[in-house]
């Protein structure tokens, strides 16, 4: 698991503090990707407007060993994300192949 967020590193850390985490003990591996080449490479850039800026589109993607995208799921609002079991099902379903 990877997570992408379209902020400097420093906005990060602020991020995940504000949320409660402790930003040296998160066990995900996150990628600052304040250029926006990761979320447009996959389609995710600035297809979300939020207050009174244009935002990356909140995006899940399961993605195989052989570099297949398995899923998608592209949100339509800032809190449409799927359920961790929604999630875990795709895993499951890719490791049993």
């Amino acid at each position: 698991m990877l997570v992408v967020d379209p902020h400097e590193s420093y906005r990060v850390r602020h991020m995940l503090k504000d949320a409660g985490l402790d930003p040296e003990n998160v066990h995900v591996p996150i990628l600052a990707d304040p250029a926006y080449t990761v979320s447009a490479t996959y389609g995710a850039a600035f297809q979300m407007r939020i207050h009174t800026e244009w935002s990356n589109r909140p995006t899940t993607f399961v993605i195989d060993r052989g570099g297949i995208v398995r899923y998608a799921r592209r949100a339509n609002t800032f809190d449409d994300r799927p359920k961790p079991d929604e999630t875990l099902d795709v895993l499951k379903s890719i490791k049993k192949e």
